[in-house]
């Protein structure tokens, strides 16, 4: 049996960098989780939305402590790409319509962010996108843009192996309490660990037992190869459905064009549905992985995608199943759920590109010195409802 201060349990965005976080603080940590299913329409999970290519980094959001995060974890993207030798980041700047954009964009000028309004005709003219109905136009400049979440979560756990942490390419199938932390089963092999820090996504924590009241909305995203044309920025679009008649579930984002796994070099768009199906429980999570996805949402999306981009053609596509998890407070939920076991669970669909500082602050739970951030409050990061 392996004794570690602390095991944390899924291998993806932000349970790689709690686990680089604490190693590089000199705990002894285990980062434990199976990687990406080889067959989804086979596997019985767990399954993850980091198995990616794309995910748009900004700074700018209505709500600050997501500009904090954002903003302190892309300011360590690059020595996490110099040390681990795996790049990660591409700096194409975010074209961006909110609900209230110039809200927005003066609260991201506060933090001196690098952005400012645009109009429809200039992003027309520098990008080809047709965002002639949007009230207001933000364009925020590199460092926004995108990371490969595939080579960060790899880049992470390079970091983490490197201090001293344990990286185990396993599932733990069972967790159970001892008198000094708790006993995981992991794979074949038993890990013993003073404390536990969940960082399961979708899987929240069904796996000792806690019910934590998460939204799981099942989604579909489209990637489009496009034919030849103007570089393209990160882009979000979103209407504010209280005050605009428009329907809600055209409010799309993308990734720009990058290269997947196949060898096409593809756009990633989704959307944002309100009335999106919810996943009451883990199987129902599973049978959508391997679903496949919807064949309606994705043709909706590219239908978007011809009204943002009309010059273009799109040579192909493909479409695939995503889950996002949300929280009722809106943002990651991080605490304590019993004295041994801790949660880092509900990305809300923005938490990739702000997962580095997610993973920190759930990491000092386990620390001596604790929660003492002075901006961000462990308050904000739980549901006024608790456990």
């Amino acid at each position: 049996m392996s004794n570690f201060e602390v095991a944390v349990v899924g291998r993806g965005l932000i349970g790689s960098a709690a686990a680089r976080h604490l190693a590089e603080a000199g705990h002894s940590v285990a980062l434990i989780g199976p990687g990406e299913p080889e067959d989804y329409a086979a596997s019985t999970g767990p399954f993850a939305s980091h198995y990616d290519e794309g995910r748009i980094t900004r700074m700018i959001d209505p709500d600050p402590a997501w500009s904090h995060l954002a903003i302190r974890s892309i300011g360590r993207y690059a020595d996490i790409e110099e040390r681990s030798g795996i790049g990660f980041h591409s700096g194409t700047g975010l074209v961006y319509s909110g609900a209230d954009p110039h809200a927005d964009l003066a609260h991201a000028l506060e933090l001196d962010v690098d952005a400012r309004e645009v109009t429809a005709a200039e992003v027309a003219e520098r990008f080809g996108i047709n965002m002639s109905s949007a009230d207001a136009i933000i364009l925020e400049a590199a460092p926004a843009g995108h990371i490969n979440p595939r080579r960060m979560i790899t880049a992470q756990s390079r970091l983490t192996a490197a201090a001293g942490g344990t990286v185990v390419d396993a599932p733990v199938s069972a967790a159970v309490p001892t008198p000094d932390g708790v006993q995981l089963t992991v794979g074949s092999d038993t890990v013993h660990a003073q404390g536990v820090l969940l960082c399961t996504g979708a899987w929240a924590a069904e796996l000792v037992g806690i019910d934590l009241p998460l939204e799981r909305s099942l989604r579909t995203i489209l990637m489009a190869e496009l034919d030849d044309g103007p570089a393209l920025p990160s882009l979000i679009s979103r209407t504010d459905p209280a005050t605009c008649e428009e329907d809600p579930r055209h409010d799309v984002y993308w990734v720009p064009p990058v290269r997947f796994p196949d060898g096409r070099v593809m756009l990633k768009i989704g959307g944002y549905d309100p009335a999106a199906t919810m996943a009451d429980d883990v199987p129902t999570v599973v049978d959508w992985f391997r679903s496949g996805g919807s064949v309606a949402e994705a043709d909706d999306l590219e239908a978007r995608l011809r009204e943002f981009l009309p010059n273009r053609t799109i040579r192909s596509r493909d479409f695939k199943p995503c889950v996002v998890t949300n929280t009722p407070h809106d943002l990651p939920w991080i605490d304590w759920v019993d004295d041994r076991v801790a949660v880092a669970v509900g990305g809300c669909g923005s938490a990739a590109k702000s997962a580095d500082e997610i993973g920190r602050l759930a990491g000092t739970l386990f620390t001596e010195e604790g929660w003492t951030d002075p901006v961000l409050k462990l308050e904000s990061f739980r549901p006024s409802n608790g456990v």
